[in-house]
């Protein structure tokens, strides 16, 4: 193999001028392949549905700086398999535009795929598992396939208006539900399509995905928290709805639509992060670490030398506690005794 494919260290290789002509010319082309799908996205991004979108990419940003120590320190560059990837990045943009058929989501992906194609031919494998999970989350940005958009709003729509008609019976106001429109005593309110929560199902989890992958927890906490993206999302809308329908009755439908269409639709987000902080808190009640435990010899050697300390468990230096002290390989002998 020739060595212009050996690993070197990357600070010199960035400053290599055939790395950096690379990564201009890979910049420019996908640049120029995807500016049609930039300036569609940014259309959606301005709808309440994507308007995460904005963020998406400032938080994979954040993701690569903040795994920075997972950056190699040496880079195999060109590393060939970048090539495969930029190819069938390729290929899938060709054909989603061809067939016309998700489009904007396939194309993507298309570019996600591409993205991990140049980050591997640039910086070979290790530098690809480390911007892989940033890669990914850029999926955030893209519309949904406008069947898959329908067929998920039109449920949420349904579910959203039988909850709310639930809860408002709940708390003592005559409700009846025909299809999506609820009739609250003397007003009649239509949870339409825009009020389905299918904007707050999308924010929130690319929110709980985030959030997965930032903190440091077991699998089994990253799970739940992604699992339970949903369930909020839903009952953040049904509040945001069951509001509404007292705020009818109560203050007149001004002031309903006013808190329903301004108020709560940003206030419902603190409200499910609050309701996520409250699941970590949970999870932290639940799942108890008992950490280390010090052995009954190791106790009763304690005890011998200094009565007054007694170690019972102590957690691992790695989770910020500290580790029982280590016993003498022999007991000291007693003050004045013979040696």
């Amino acid at each position: 193999m020739s060595s212009r494919t050996h690993s070197q260290p990357a600070a010199e290789t960035v400053r290599s001028p055939a790395w950096i002509a690379t990564l201009l010319v890979l910049i420019g082309a996908l640049a120029f392949v995807y500016a049609g799908l930039f300036r569609y996205s940014y259309t959606q991004w301005l709808k309440p549905d994507y308007s995460h979108g904005f963020l998406v990419p400032l938080f994979a940003a954040y993701l690569a700086w903040h795994w920075r120590a997972g950056a190699p320190a040496r880079l195999r560059w060109p590393e060939p398999w970048g090539l495969a990837f930029v190819a069938g990045g390729t290929v899938l943009f060709v054909a989603a535009g061809r067939y016309n058929y998700g489009k904007e989501w396939l194309q993507g992906l298309s570019l996600v795929i591409n993205l991990c194609g140049a980050a591997l031919l640039l910086g070979g494998w290790p530098t690809l598992r480390w911007l892989l999970p940033c890669f990914a989350f850029l999926m955030f940005m893209f519309p949904l396939p406008y069947s898959v958009e329908h067929a998920l709003g039109s449920k949420l729509q349904l579910i959203a208006a039988s909850a709310s008609e639930f809860a408002l019976q709940t708390i003592g106001y005559p409700t009846y539900r025909e299809g999506v429109v609820l009739f609250v005593k003397d007003h009649a309110l239509e949870v339409e399509k825009a009020c389905s929560g299918l904007s707050m199902l999308l924010t929130f989890l690319a929110l709980s995905t985030g959030m997965a992958l930032l903190v440091t927890r077991p699998w089994v906490d990253r799970a739940l928290i992604l699992v339970s993206a949903v369930p909020v999302a839903v009952l953040a809308n049904v509040i945001r709805i069951a509001l509404t329908g007292v705020l009818y009755n109560e203050a007149g439908k001004d002031l309903g639509d006013r808190v329903f269409h301004d108020f709560a639709g940003w206030m419902m987000m603190p409200i499910a992060l609050a309701v996520l902080w409250g699941e970590l808190k949970l999870l932290d009640w639940v799942w108890v670490d008992v950490g280390g435990r010090a052995s009954g010899q190791e106790v009763i050697q304690q005890n011998a030398i200094n009565p007054a300390y007694l170690v019972m468990t102590a957690l691992p230096p790695e989770k910020g506690g500290t580790a029982p002290p280590k016993a003498p390989a022999s007991l000291p002998a007693p003050k004045g005794a013979p040696r």
